[in-house]
């Protein structure tokens, strides 16, 4: 296939097959074998999902501990960012929103990031920015005059076009980061830009919320259905964030 004909969904799959390590990662703490499921019912996992909703199919730290003789199974606290309780599996959420073309991944936080680049830079024709432009902090409680946020926006975007610059942010429909990402949408209908602004948002998976989180997996290539429920209580509030939709990435 030519290069410069390829979708986002199938440099994801050509990197994944290219690298062993290019890879999401998942709880396992449990497994989608239960040891005692009559019993668990909407009962939470320290990784924010439900018990039930695991995906993860080898053996579980559970299983572990079970087959060593132990009766009864006492899950840490808090969930622990190491090897031992999380598992790297294959890429499964990935793909393009329908409504606004943002290209989306969900990959392992441990990742080099200058894979991350050479993805995206493939991604956009191996056409290499002269600039990037680090957008951070101040997400929730950001607040400028509205003139001065049309300033700050309109300073950004003329950089980033007329450089060839990536803008970096941190994704969410939040603050600064929502202030960027409608700055670009707003600018691009007034505006003939030579090159479309490159905007990527890196967050965390467990930033966003829930309605999100199922809105990219049924929009990914090849998810299966289990993993298009939902992933905690329905009874549950939430206090997290959306993806903000105007970012190319």
């Amino acid at each position: 296939m030519d290069e410069k004909t390829q979708s986002w969904e199938d440099v994801i799959i050509k990197h994944s097959s290219k690298d062993p390590k290019f890879k999401s990662r998942t709880c396992c703490i449990y497994n989608t074998q239960l040891n005692n499921p009559g019993n668990i019912g909407d009962k939470i996992c320290p990784c924010g999902r439900m018990i039930r909703r695991h995906s993860f199919t080898d053996d579980s730290v559970e299983t572990k501990e079970t087959k060593k003789g132990n009766t009864e199974f006492n899950p840490p606290k808090e969930f622990p960012y190491d090897n031992k309780h999380s598992n790297p599996v294959s890429i499964n959420v990935f793909g393009t929103l329908q409504l606004s073309g943002c290209k989306f991944l969900r990959i392992d936080v441990r990742i080099p990031i200058k894979d991350i680049f050479e993805l995206i830079l493939e991604d956009c024709g191996k056409q290499k920015p002269a600039l990037i432009l680090s957008i951070y902090g101040g997400a929730k409680y950001f607040t400028m005059t509205e003139r001065l946020e049309k300033e700050v926006i309109r300073g950004v975007i003329d950089a980033a076009t007329t450089a060839n610059a990536w803008i970096l942010t941190t994704g969410i429909n939040n603050g600064v980061s929502k202030l960027v990402g409608e700055g670009i949408s707003h600018y691009s209908l007034l505006r003939e830009y030579p090159n479309k602004v490159k905007c990527i948002g890196m967050t965390m998976w467990g930033t966003i919320n829930e309605n999100t989180r199922l809105e990219l997996k049924s929009q990914s290539r090849g998810n299966p259905p289990p993993l298009c429920e939902r992933q905690i209580p329905g009874n549950v509030g939430e206090d997290r964030e959306t993806i903000e939709r105007n970012h190319t990435h």
